[in-house]
């Protein structure tokens, strides 16, 4: 992907409707000063060049009279349409997954975001080079083969190495992910995953909650690497994650590339979707509808809340609630903002309602080495109070389901016995 530093780059968006907010807000976020929009009203996109041949002519004339730097596509191209638009009007031309991945590109900052923003790009360019490779002619040729030097099957076939090199090395990665999970696990430690679509304020409630301190920008995808902090203010250990924010309409293979980010939603043992209540109603139904495709089914509604954020700037927050209520009739639901304060109280509240212990259980232990030892871990793997006398110590805890079995033999192992 070109990028040219030292100054601004220029972009025109090319759209065939009027719905480009979104676009503007990716170019504004990539860094590129938009120009000026062409719009050509038209039910879905010519087959060869997206926009009709008459309007690549009119975009051309204008090129002529006032150049940009790129032309953004708001839609997905096809190859053969980013070669004939780019051949036709000598211009990088990129649609708007090029242009996510090229956002994501300037934002990763982990080996593993790295990687896997490489492998969703060299996924994207290969049906491209397969393209360029076919119709390419000698000469210069802007924007995705840029400088026309390349020998492009030579390309090709580096690209092809280069993503079996970034597929070994993600999954060697993801082996390492899945033993923290596993010793995480091991060790009683809830897990919370903060997800939903980006700029949703994530970020700014992971900071809110917790002693974590990561930027926070107003623009899309500021978060790409995962960053897991403890829950604030509770004996619960609780680990929240901040995880990548959704988008609506990516392909495939851009949900593929990123799958071992979006695994820390799906094994969390808890669900935050943050969405950002001071959006617009249609805005508002759109996000909230492209991150409930991406969470269910595999994520339990018995383990998700609703967190609708930034209430400081929300006019109209009992409409916002009433749409989240009639698509998830059930789903747990609290309104905060990270900015004043406002619903945090409440949302930590809710936090530890879905993590209580359902197992209660009294017992009596002996002094002992043994004792002790045991007292120790329950004090990390459940909701302990102990009173201590000259005998031993009587214990009041709160367990999960699943340690019950091993409280019970610890016990009789330590000497112990039932208490009243």
């Amino acid at each position: 992907m070109t990028k040219r530093k030292g100054r601004t780059r220029t972009a025109a968006i090319l759209a065939i409707d009027e719905n480009v907010s979104e676009m503007e807000e990716l170019a504004s976020s990539a860094g590129m000063k938009i120009v000026y929009e062409i719009v050509q009203r038209r039910r879905k996109a010519h087959p060869a060049t997206f926009v009709g041949k008459g309007k690549v002519r009119e975009v051309k004339e204008l090129f002529a009279i006032r150049g940009v730097d790129v032309l953004l596509i708001n839609g997905e191209l096809k190859p053969s349409q980013h070669y004939l638009l780019e051949s036709e009007l000598k211009v990088e031309c990129m649609d708007r997954i090029r242009l996510v991945l090229e956002i994501f590109n300037d934002r990763a900052s982990s080996r593993e975001a790295q990687l896997q923003v490489q492998r969703a790009r060299l996924r994207y360019e290969i049906p491209f080079l397969r393209e360029w490779i076919h119709n390419a002619k000698s000469g210069e040729h802007p924007g995705f083969l840029g400088g026309g030097g390349y020998e492009t099957d030579a390309y090709y076939e580096l690209t092809r190495r280069q993503l079996a090199r970034i597929e070994e090395e993600l999954t060697k990665l993801g082996s390492d992910r899945d033993l923290r999970r596993k010793r995480r696990a091991r060790k009683g430690l809830g897990t919370i995953a903060l997800a939903g679509y980006t700029n949703a304020g994530k970020s700014s409630l992971l900071n809110a909650i917790t002693q974590e301190k990561v930027l926070v920008e107003d623009r899309m995808f500021s978060t790409l690497s995962t960053t897991t902090a403890r829950l604030d203010g509770c004996r619960k250990q609780l680990l929240v994650t901040d995880t990548i924010g959704f988008i609506s309409n990516l392909p495939p293979f851009m949900v593929e590339s990123f799958k071992s980010t979006l695994d820390e939603i799906f094994y969390a043992d808890l669900v935050l979707l943050v969405i950002d209540s001071s959006d617009d109603s249609d805005t508002f139904m759109e996000k909230l509808t492209t991150s409930l495709r991406v969470l269910f089914p595999d994520v339990d509604v018995t383990d998700l809340i609703v967190v609708l954020s930034k209430t400081d700037r929300a006019t109209e927050l009992s409409e916002r609630m009433n749409t989240v209520r009639s698509l998830v009739p059930n789903v747990a639901m609290v309104a905060i903002s990270s900015l004043t304060g406002d619903g945090l109280e409440a949302l930590q509240g809710a936090v530890l309602d879905h993590f209580a212990y359902p197992v209660e259980m009294r017992f009596f232990l002996p002094h002992s080495p043994q004792a002790e030892s045991f007292l120790s871990w329950l004090h990390d793997a459940t909701e302990l109070q102990t009173d201590r006398t000259a005998e031993g110590t009587e214990v009041v805890l709160r367990c999960r389901e699943s340690d019950h079995s091993v409280i019970v033999r610890r016990i009789i192992e330590a000497g112990g016995r039932p208490g009243s």
